[in-house]
């Protein structure tokens, strides 16, 4: 009988402590949120490949974009972040000197970021506002006979989540997010060394806006 109730309260404890470590750190900590949204263009310098080529620059056109938001909570306010964000658009180029963007073709652009935010506010607010900020590549297929292209991306930024119910929330997020294009020459000058030429990378600077539901579990 002795032995029972050393069990039975064993069992009840543990069952406690369970309980609290869930209420502490809550039940659901996986979010997928569906965007909808828009991208904008992002232009950059073109580097000819030969003097035949007279493309001055390049310019991704703005366009819908859409995906999903997957967050994995670690603490009460601080999320890991997968986000997947596509938009259909176009390229358009401008000939040298400048002047006028003409279509140059299509473009299927996939974006694939991963990193974090943190909620300033904690659970008891139904309004959270975050900062965002994210590493990943960019993925582009393109059509006719430019060549797909795989490239370096990175996004800054923050937005809200507006609590519903335990499950399920509305979220509005903006980002810069620019995307490595090609290298050119800059010229640079300081007081010490004087002025010279270095080679610098060069991006597509984009926004993306978008909003969405979360769903969590």
């Amino acid at each position: 009988m002795r032995n029972r109730m050393h069990w039975m309260l064993g069992l009840v404890l543990c069952l406690l402590c369970c309980g609290a470590a869930k209420a502490q750190y809550g039940a659901e900590r996986w979010e997928v949120a569906p965007f909808v949204g828009y991208e904008t263009s992002g232009t950059y310098p073109f580097s000819p490949i030969s003097p035949l080529v007279t493309v001055n620059s390049l310019r991704i056109d703005g366009a819908t974009s859409f995906g999903t938001f997957i967050d994995y909570s670690v603490t009460h306010n601080a999320q890991l972040e997968f986000m997947w964000d596509r938009n259909n658009s176009s390229y358009s180029e401008q000939q040298f000197p400048g002047g006028a963007f003409t279509k140059a073709y299509d473009s299927h652009v996939d974006q694939y970021q991963f990193g974090g935010l943190y909620m300033l506010l904690g659970r008891e607010h139904r309004i959270r506002p975050y900062i965002a900020g994210s590493v990943g590549f960019t993925h582009e297929y393109n059509s006719g006979m430019t060549p797909n292209r795989t490239d370096f991306g990175f996004s800054v930024g923050g937005g809200v989540k507006y609590e519903l119910t335990r499950h399920l929330a509305l979220r509005g997020d903006a980002r810069y997010m620019p995307t490595y294009a090609n290298s050119g020459l800059s010229q640079y000058c300081d007081p010490f060394f004087g002025c010279y030429t270095a080679r610098v990378p060069q991006y597509q600077n984009r926004g993306n806006f978008v909003g969405g539901i979360v769903i969590r579990f």
